[in-house]
């Protein structure tokens, strides 16, 4: 249901996106497993409403990750330990949508705790893989076409990697553009809020709309993005360790950026990738032990096996130590634009692998860990596709707080790059 970026004006009225949404997860929810919950009726949309003067969010069905609160559905933060949960009010973030006018379409399915241990969620493009995580029902739902728009959330790579397996756009803001209120915390020092698109369009829609707290005009849009003039290359020290395919592909994009006349450089961070993860690790093992041990002390033999071990870990961290890690934290963020240079973003790839198959694991993040770590704004676009039939995605990293800038240099290689839809991999139910 993705919609044009070049004619506005054909936008569908926002009672047929509701009725679309609708009809498609109904359709192929029951084998994706998407959605945790969706409520039975939803109210009547004033289909007379001009979307195309500000009002670009008004009737779009947008879906929720259950780690996020929202007043008048379940939010049980992926765990048994909150099963029938109700907040009493909405997040920030979902009061946000729905003054725009939003439609809250449901609440998506998320690892426990925004961490490892997943759900039921498969990938649409093969329903043995995983999807990816922690966001998995939010990638999952836009990359079946059932919402244009997803929420999200990332402490490592739980927007990036996600959205790239799934084969959709991932835009993760600089740390902090984006209250995290009512959000179930995991590590506060490196949440985020972050999105789920079909397009850059509509990821432009939320960073005007909900993270500037502007009108959007849809003529203002141009969809032919911003052509960089230089670009960083970022393999890393791990790149060794990166499957052939992903690296095949990613060195595929580099030269289609030469070929149209984009300076390509390698570059570092200034610190090693083991460096970053080894930190990121630290901070989120000790933060992680604040935020969640409390809320299953006592009921342990409800919380899967990832989560009693990060919490385990956290522990053993004092506060010295904590200390130190942040302090290292605050240095390395103070310096984090030095890497850019002339640079007008910075790219990588977000996972060493595709999908893995199974859904056990959710994949490795560390590719996404520096944006996450240093806060700054990253996009993942699709690249193309494997062998096996699984999206590869490339990921643009921008200076702190250059947002929209970075979007529409990811709109720009989107343009030049392949436009991916899940193929029907989900029979439709009975």
């Amino acid at each position: 249901m993705s919609t044009s970026n070049t004619l506005q004006s054909t936008l569908p009225h926002a009672a047929i996106l509701l009725e679309q949404a609708i009809a498609n997860a109904n359709r192929i929810d029951s084998r994706l497993h998407a959605f945790c919950y969706r409520p039975a009726t939803y109210a009547v949309i004033d289909d007379n409403v001009d979307r195309s003067v500000g009002n670009m969010l008004v009737g779009v069905p947008v879906a929720i990750k259950d780690l996020i609160d929202t007043a008048d559905m379940p939010t049980t933060y992926g765990s048994k330990v909150f099963a029938g949960h109700q907040p009493q009010q909405d997040a920030w973030i979902v009061n946000k949508l729905r003054a725009a006018g939003a439609v809250i379409f449901g609440k998506t399915v998320t690892t426990e705790f925004a961490w490892r241990d997943p759900g039921a969620t498969v990938n649409p493009w093969n329903p043995a893989h995983t999807p990816g995580g922690s966001s998995s029902g939010s990638a999952a739902a836009v990359g079946a076409g059932i919402v244009d728009i997803a929420l999200g959330t990332q402490t490592v790579g739980s927007v990036i990697r996600p959205s790239s397996y799934c084969g959709v756009i991932g835009y993760k803001p600089t740390y902090g553009l984006i209250p995290t209120t009512g959000v179930h915390a995991l590590a506060p020092s490196l949440d985020h809020l972050g999105f789920i698109t079909s397009s850059v369009y509509w990821a432009a829609v939320c960073h005007a709309i909900l993270v500037q707290g502007r009108a959007f005009d849809a003529s203002s849009f141009d969809a032919r993005g911003m052509k960089p003039h230089k670009i960083g290359i970022y393999r890393s020290s791990q790149w060794a360790q990166v499957d052939t395919d992903v690296q095949q592909n990613f060195d595929a994009v580099v030269c289609r950026l030469g070929a149209c006349g984009v300076i390509c450089e390698d570059v570092d961070l200034g610190i090693d990738m083991i460096e970053i993860n080894r930190l990121t690790s630290d901070i989120l093992a000790y933060e992680g032990h604040v935020s969640i041990a409390a809320d299953i002390k006592g009921k342990e033999a409800l919380v899967g096996t990832y989560m009693r071990e990060l919490v385990a870990y956290g522990a053993t961290i004092d506060d010295a130590r904590y200390q130190v890690l942040l302090n290292q934290l605050h240095v390395l963020r103070a310096k984090r634009d030095d890497a850019f240079r002339d640079l007008d973003a910075i790219i990588t790839i977000t996972s060493p692998t595709t999908a893995l198959e199974g859904l056990q694991k959710t994949g490795d993040a560390s590719f996404c860990a520096p944006a996450t770590l240093l806060g700054l704004p990253a996009v993942t676009i699709p690249s193309g596709f494997s062998n096996a039939l699984l999206p590869f995605g490339v990921q643009v990293i921008g200076r702190g707080n250059s947002d929209l800038e970075t979007l529409m240099i990811s709109q720009w290689f989107s343009t030049m790059l392949p436009t991916l839809k899940a193929p029907i991999v989900l029979p439709a139910t009975a």
